[in-house]
């Protein structure tokens, strides 16, 4: 597949492919739902418990409806907070313009963002995800590289799959 040496990719990234992309990362990849879901969950078992002893003990219904109301409100709060911050820093990004060129070379991955640019060897590149839309081309375990939907997607993500151990490939 790699006839040529270097594949270039131009990325183009819009404020819904960044959107998703985040809510990926974060509930997905980092699995950071689990906190809040589990907080939800035993406020919502104490809630429970007041609620089954409201008629011997007075004020555990109320007890129990503010339990549940934190329980259920706190987690939803940060939800909330966390994709309205993702859509306002989605909103600042401009899709017609290349944000960075990625370079698939035959001894590595060189990503040029402006007059910036980095080197990462193969074997350092952390795991590769195939979205919907989108590859997620992670070079470390907190820094990712986007790459839309692209006529070369399938050529990229055949050399990502061949140039990467099994387990760094996913399929989303």
């Amino acid at each position: 597949m790699m006839e040529q040496k270097t594949l270039i990719i131009p990325a183009k990234i819009d404020g819904q492919t960044f959107f998703r992309f985040a809510l990926f990362d974060t509930f997905r990849r980092q699995g950071r739902w689990k906190a809040p879901a589990l907080f939800a969950a035993i406020f919502a078992a104490a809630a429970a418990v007041c609620f089954a002893l409201r008629q011997s003990r007075t004020g555990a219904a109320l007890l129990g409806g503010v339990l549940l109301a934190v329980g259920l409100g706190l987690p939803a709060a940060y939800v909330l907070s966390f994709l309205l911050s993702v859509r306002r820093r989605g909103k600042a990004l401009d899709g017609s313009k290349i944000a960075y060129t990625i370079h698939l070379k035959e001894e590595g991955v060189l990503a040029l963002t402006g007059e910036q640019q980095a080197e990462y060897r193969w074997e350092e590149i952390h795991r590769a995800y195939r979205a919907q839309t989108c590859l997620y081309l992670y070079v470390s375990a907190q820094k990712a590289f986007l790459l839309p939907e692209c006529p070369q997607s399938e050529a990229v993500w055949e050399i990502l799959r061949r140039r990467l151990p099994a387990a760094c490939v996913d399929l989303r």
